[in-house]
């Protein structure tokens, strides 16, 4: 199975509004799911004023919260029927 590749922007304007805490949340997942995730600072996702913002498989989602990153990451490592899309998560 491929890693899902999770990028959390560790920009100025990101960290101020609390990407750390999504670091933090990552960190403190158990082993054997931590292992299933490819972990990544990124400089810059371009929605600074919309942080902190995290890139997963591909799509940039804004306005991030620690509760709502473990969500997405159990739905994406859940065996689905159905693909999941990242914009499943976006919110207008």
């Amino acid at each position: 199975m491929e890693k899902l590749l999770v990028e959390i922007c560790a920009g100025t304007a990101c960290l101020l509004l609390g990407s750390q805490d999504l670091f933090a949340a990552i960190d403190a997942l158990p082993d054997n799911i931590r292992q299933q995730i490819d972990l990544c600072e990124v400089t810059c996702l371009h929605s600074c004023r919309q942080g902190p913002n995290v890139r997963i498989a591909g799509q940039v989602i804004s306005n991030m919260k620690p509760d709502r990153l473990m969500e997405i990451i159990e739905d994406y490592l859940r065996p689905q029927e159905a693909e999941l899309s990242p914009a499943a998560y976006i919110v207008t």
